[in-house]
């Protein structure tokens, strides 16, 4: 699904010239090079080999519990998860949050989306228990922080909070559809999707996602009005992008 719309390219190009700026090994500079050329020509699997490339020479660089080391994990995890590698990608995000929870304060924004991340691939593993568990934490976390923020700040808390509990209200409709709870399933999965519309940036995966299962849920109860109504949006929604 993510190989719709590759959602970690922006964010690999920024920290890219962070690290231009601040890498000391021309190994490191060439890795970070490479993934990005590979990324933006399709080439998944290469990109994940000069992503590792990447990683080893950043924890020479600035060590294993760096900043700069977790956030490459952190990309490397994103393009496993594109290419389906969800076992790899969750191995990959655990290791991020394992970094960042020692490098980070406790309440910092980075640590809640290495936990969205997890709770995402738990679902895409069907370890739907897991998957909330971890929705939870971020949820908690955000609300933590989001109280301690400046006024400067709180725009963009707000939002990341916004999006990570639509994705939690996502994963809790998978499971009252494994439940049978039908009606339930379609109220959270109407609520995520909304809740995408209004927050998501460019990348709307997510609400892609949110949008097709609620069409599979509608058809099998034979509710056609909402099925094609959701289809239309999201006909609608890839025309755009």
């Amino acid at each position: 699904m993510y190989l719709i719309k590759k959602c970690i390219i922006l964010s690999l190009l920024i920290f890219i010239n962070i690290n231009l700026a601040y890498s000391q090994s021309i190994e490191l500079r060439e890795s970070l090079k490479n993934t990005k050329t590979s990324y933006k020509d399709g080439k998944l699997k290469e990109a994940i080999n000069y992503a590792k490339e990447a990683i080893k020479f950043s924890k020479n660089d600035f060590g294993i519990n760096h900043y700069y080391t977790a956030t490459l994990i952190e990309n490397l995890g994103i393009i496993q998860y594109e290419l389906s590698m969800y076992e790899d990608a969750k191995d990959s995000f655990v290791e991020v949050l394992n970094i960042r929870k020692t490098s980070l304060n406790e309440d910092h924004i980075d640590i809640a989306e290495s936990l969205n991340y997890i709770a995402l691939t738990n679902r895409k593993l069907y370890q739907y228990d897991d998957a909330i568990s971890y929705h939870n934490e971020a949820l908690l976390l955000m609300s933590r922080s989001i109280t301690k923020s400046n006024p400067h700040a709180m725009n963009e808390k707000n939002r990341k909070g916004a999006i990570f509990r639509a994705s939690a209200l996502h994963t809790k409709a998978l499971i009252e559809i494994k439940n049978r709870n039908t009606s339930d399933a379609i109220g959270l999965l109407l609520t995520s999707s909304k809740i995408f519309y209004n927050t998501l940036g460019k990348d709307k995966t997510q609400l892609i996602e949110s949008y097709e299962d609620l069409i599979k849920l509608a058809l099998s109860i034979n509710d056609e009005e909402l099925a094609n109504k959701t289809k239309q949006k999201l006909k609608n929604l890839e025309n755009r992008i």
